[in-house]
Parts: structure tokens; C-alpha cells; sequence
């Protein structure tokens, strides 16, 4: 099983979206509030945004990639803390 690149680049192109999309609710959200307070919303939006970064790091990734727990969801010690993930090979084959 190799990498294929428009799948790549699809992701990249998600990944590229959802951080574009950040300012643009942190904007939103900072218009729905008194202008001292909007500062402080923004940066609630991107502290936000690092801390779903650190809970996929640690365990949504196994949860969206690891063996699967009834066909389901992944069982999320598969990857915890990307424990065997290998760089250099696509992650269907870590599960074999």
C-alpha cells in the first residue's frame, strides 16, 4: 500500500482550511462581545484550536487510525502518543 498524493494533498488542503477558518471565527465570536472583551475571545479560539492539536496528538489519532474496536472506532492504545508510528511507512501496514 503506497501513499497516494491527491489523498496527501487533500489533507493538506483540509489541514490548510480549518487554520484559515480560525481567524475568521475568532472574528465572529469577538463581534458577538463588547469590544474589551474581544481580545480575549480570539485567544480563546486558538487556545482552542492547540488543545484539540495536543488531544490528537496523544489520542484521536489512534482513535481514527488504530485497530479497529468493533468496526467502529480505533482502540486508542493502538498509537498512543504515536507510540509506533514509523515515518517512512504508510499506517496500514503498522497493523499488520
Amino acid at each position: 500500500m503506497a501513499l497516494d498524493t491527491g489523498d496527501t494533498a487533500f489533507m493538506f488542503l483540509c489541514t490548510g482550511l480549518v487554520q484559515f477558518m480560525t481567524p475568521g471565527l475568532a472574528f465572529f465570536y469577538g463581534g458577538l462581545v463588547r469590544s474589551t472583551n474581544v481580545l480575549a475571545i480570539m485567544l480563546q479560539s486558538y487556545a482552542a484550536l492547540g488543545f484539540v492539536f495536543i488531544l490528537w496528538y496523544i489520542v484521536f489519532f489512534s482513535l481514527a487510525f488504530g485497530k479497529s474496536v468493533g468496526g467502529l472506532i480505533g482502540d486508542p492504545r493502538t498509537f498512543f502518543f504515536w507510540d509506533n508510528v514509523h515515518v517512512h511507512e504508510p499506517i496500514g501496514q503498522n497493523l499488520t
